[in-house]
């Protein structure tokens, strides 16, 4: 080896040390977080009913096995939910948090998320039920509360995190719901945002400045008191009272029924054996 090369190598060996040793570190490159949208499960994306109906048009029978027990689940999916999720895993991470039970989830997941695109999911045992109230905690999802936007056809959900929750028309089972499209632009709008809290004023923000409405005013609507998920359903398991017990002045939580039904067939639908946002086992 010539005298040159010698002299070349050495330098070299000189200078790669050097750069290691003293150079100050590069600064890692920055990705963009994803923002994390949590979604309850019944009445939100889904319907479920566990007696066979005739006035329900079910998409998928699903049998679910809970404390050693064969349940069989009646499921509508809300129109438009592949494509929401789809479109929402783009900006989102996506997280299911439902007071359903564990088995009774999974089962619905199975069929809803054959893409996988929902990160995890919470069920009942990661709730927490209060003089009555159901309390889902998203300290839990372990993600910053700036980034979390929380959808839920319940508004007891949102007590802890008023700012973070979005209430959502409760779906029954209309085949004219078009609430999850709707849903889409707004969603690409709030991944943008460095903190989406408030959700509720960024909607309206939204709704002003573009001229449109998200959940539509003229959605026919019946005004029903919801109770809380009882511990022993299988499902979110809330309960609609018998029609002549709800008044105006008995009302806690307004659900959207989107149906093009007249009044008499929404009264004739209660007074049967179903049981919206998902029925009690007997």
């Amino acid at each position: 080896m010539s005298f040159a090369a010698l002299f070349k190598n050495c330098f070299e060996h000189i200078k790669v040390k050097f750069q290691k040793n003293y150079l100050p570190a590069q600064t890692p490159k920055l990705f963009n977080q994803k923002k994390v949208l949590v979604l309850d499960l019944d009445e939100t994306l889904v319907h479920c009913e566990f007696k066979e109906n005739e006035n329900f048009s079910h998409e998928v029978l699903l049998e679910v096995v809970h404390k050693g027990q064969e349940y069989q689940v009646y499921l509508k999916t809300r129109p438009y939910l592949n494509q929401f999720l789809i479109e929402a895993s783009k900006d989102y991470e996506i997280f299911i948090f439902t007071a359903g039970y564990e088995a009774y989830c999974q089962e619905v997941l199975s069929f809803i998320d054959k893409k996988k695109l929902i990160t995890d999911s919470y069920a009942r045992g990661s709730c927490q039920f209060i003089n009555g109230i159901c309390y889902k905690d998203l300290l839990l999802i372990d993600r910053p509360l700036e980034d979390i936007i929380f959808i839920d056809n319940n508004p007891n959900a949102f007590i802890r995190y008023k700012n973070n929750g979005l209430l959502i028309p409760s779906f029954l089972d209309s085949d004219e719901d078009d609430c999850l499209l709707r849903l889409i632009p707004f969603l690409k709008y709030m991944a943008k945002k460095k903190d989406v809290r408030p959700v509720e004023q960024h909607l309206k923000y939204y709704e002003d400045n573009n001229g449109t409405i998200v959940f539509s005013e003229a959605q026919k609507t019946i005004q029903l008191e919801q109770e809380e998920p009882d511990e022993d359903t299988l499902s979110e398991g809330k309960v609609v009272k018998k029609e002549q017990e709800v008044t105006d002045l008995d009302i806690k939580h307004k659900k959207t029924q989107t149906q093009l039904e007249t009044v008499s067939k929404i009264k004739s639908k209660l007074r049967s054996a179903t049981l919206f946002s998902g029925s009690q086992i007997n």
